[in-house]
C-alpha cells in the first residue's frame, strides 16, 4: 500500500504472547525486512488470513528471496518509506500489510497484540486539501514513536495510525501564528505550505494548544484499516538496506524530494552502507 500520494511507486519474550525472535549479531543482512511466517502471525495475535493488501513477492513492493530467520516468510519487502523518530532522528520502515480490528485472533495473543498495537503510534500528515484520514496524500513524512519498548516488544511493527491535522487556530491566532513560524525557521514547510513537524516534543506542543489534533478511522472498519503492519529497521548500516530497495517519499510539484535529507541518507546507506556526512 502507498503510504503517499506523491511518491513515485511511494527473541523477546513478554508475559500472555509467544515472541520468537532471535538476536541479530550485528547489523547487516540480518536488519532486512522480510514478511513474516503465518506461524509467527498466528503465535504473536494476528490472522493473516485477516491481512489486507500483505506483501506476497509481487513486484514492485517485494521480491521473493531465501529468508534469514525462521519467523520469516521468504518475501523479501523492497518498498521502503521514511519517518522521523519520536525524537527526530530518520528512520526507515516498509510495509507488510494493514488490518482491521478484527485482524486481531480472538485469544491471549491477540488481546495483547492489539495492546501493543494501541499503544504504538503511527502518525500520519495528510495534505490540508486532502483525505483527513488517507494513506496516500501525506504532506510530509510520517513520525513512529519508537518508546515504549518498540524493538523489544513489538515483534511484527504493529501500528495504529493516528492523522494529524492543523486546526483554524494554528493560521487564526497570534499564538497558533508565532508557534508555526518558529517550526517553520527551524523544519521548512511541507507539501502543503504548513511548517514540517519532525518530534514528538513538537507534535505534543501542537496538541495541547489545541493548534493541531489527532484522527482516528472508525473501529467498525467503514473507513479503512486502523492498523499498520510496519515494521522498521532497527539498523540500516551496513547492508540493512538492500541495493534493490526503493524509498517512497514525498515529492514537490517539480519532482524534486520535499525532504532532501530522507533520500540522501537512504541511498548513503544503500551505496556504503552508512549514514551521509
Amino acid at each position: 500500500m502507498k503510504r503517499f500520494a506523491t511518491l513515485f511507486l511511494l527473541p523477546v519474550l513478554l508475559a500472555g504472547a509467544v515472541f520468537l525472535i532471535p538476536m541479530s549479531a550485528k547489523a547487516d543482512v540480518e536488519d532486512r525486512l522480510y514478511d513474516f511466517t503465518d506461524t509467527f502471525y498466528f503465535q504473536n495475535g494476528v490472522d493473516p488470513s485477516r491481512i489486507v493488501n500483505r506483501r506476497n513477492g509481487s513486484a514492485p513492493a517485494s521480491v521473493f528471496d531465501a529468508p534469514i530467520f525462521p519467523y520469516q516468510r521468504n518475501v523479501r519487502v523492497l518498498a521502503t518509506n521514511p519517518a522521523y523518530s519520536h525524537s527526530g532522528q530518520i528512520t526507515y520502515w516498509s510495509v507488510m500489510g494493514d488490518i482491521f480490528v478484527a485482524g486481531f485472533t480472538n485469544d491471549a495473543a491477540g488481546r495483547r497484540a492489539k495492546q501493543i498495537a494501541d499503544r504504538s503510534i503511527l502518525y500520519v500528515f495528510p495534505t490540508r486539501t486532502g483525505n483527513p484520514i488517507g494513506l496516500g496524500n501525506n504532506r510530509q513524512a510520517d513520525i513512529v514513536d519508537l518508546r515504549n519498548g518498540y524493538f523489544s516488544g513489538n515483534p511484527l511493527g504493529l501500528w495504529l495510525h493516528v492523522w494529524v491535522s492543523y486546526t483554524p487556530s494554528a493560521f487564526n491566532t497570534s499564538e497558533g501564528r508565532k508557534i508555526l513560524s518558529d517550526l517553520e525557521r527551524k523544519n521548512g514547510l511541507a507539501l502543503d505550505g504548513t511548517p514540517i513537524i519532525k518530534t514528538m516534543s513538537e507534535l505534543d506542543k501542537l496538541f495541547s494548544k489545541g493548534l493541531a489534533v489527532k484522527r482516528l478511522r472508525n473501529p467498525n472498519g467503514s473507513e479503512g484499516p486502523m492498523y499498520g503492519i510496519c515494521p522498521v529497521i532497527e539498523d540500516p548500516t551496513d547492508g540493512g538496506i538492500a541495493p534493490d530497495a526503493f524509498l517512497n517519499y514525498v515529492r514537490r510539484t517539480d519532482g524534486t524530494p520535499l525532504e532532501f535529507d530522507l533520500l540522501r541518507n537512504f541511498n548513503s546507506l544503500q551505496i556504503s552502507g552508512d549514514w551521509a556526512n
